[in-house]
């Protein structure tokens, strides 16, 4: 029986992002190409998400990298809210559950500045609780990020919780854990899966 919820954010209750905007963005503002960009970013990108370099370091890893300084004018790659704002439905589904009883908690690889994006603009509103990499210091698919969850999800076994994420080696890794999982690649599809399970 599955008593908890949990979802992952990019992609699964927005509609998700490009993958490399933030490297696009880069790349035209500092007018170099996107491959280029990408592996100034790359490098740094898990210690980021993970809370272990703070915004500031990872510019200057950034820059040891690129070889010269960047100017704050030229960081403005991150995400924009319109990029990752919640989808309507997604949050309904959130409420409908949370109507129903069940625990709806939420679990995201995200670096800090767009973690404080939505939290500013109230996405994480929504959820029982968040457990964000760049707060708790690991990252999917690690055990020791879903290990965080547990810590709001006390009485409930790894069996009676659904995880959706729209990262099919992610969900593996959840059913790995014991974890029930949906792979998910439609948000339509999606929503209609979790109602026959709740039986709505």
């Amino acid at each position: 029986m599955i008593r908890a919820f949990l979802f992952d954010y990019d992609g699964v209750i927005s509609a998700g992002s490009d993958d490399y905007s933030t490297a696009k963005n880069l790349a035209k503002n500092l007018g170099i190409s996107t491959e280029k960009a990408a592996e100034l970013i790359v490098g740094i990108w898990e210690e980021f998400s993970t809370g272990k370099l703070t915004e500031e370091e990872t510019w200057q890893k950034m820059e040891a990298h690129y070889g010269k300084p960047i100017p704050p004018e030229k960081r403005n790659i991150w995400y924009t809210w319109e990029e990752i704002k919640p989808l309507p439905q997604m949050l309904e589904l959130v409420r409908s559950l949370k109507s129903k009883g069940y625990r709806v908690g939420l679990l995201s690889n995200v670096i800090p500045p767009t973690a404080a994006l939505i939290r500013q603009n109230g996405g994480y509103n929504e959820f029982d609780f968040v457990v964000l990499s760049c707060e708790v210091g690991a990252r999917k698919p690690t055990p020791e990020i879903f290990e965080s969850a547990w810590k709001h999800l006390e009485g409930i076994t790894p069996e009676e919780v659904m995880y959706l994420d729209d990262r099919e080696h992610l969900t593996t890794a959840a059913r790995e854990l014991g974890i029930n999982s949906l792979y998910v690649t439609n948000h339509a599809d999606a929503i209609k899966y979790v109602e026959q399970l709740i039986g709505r």
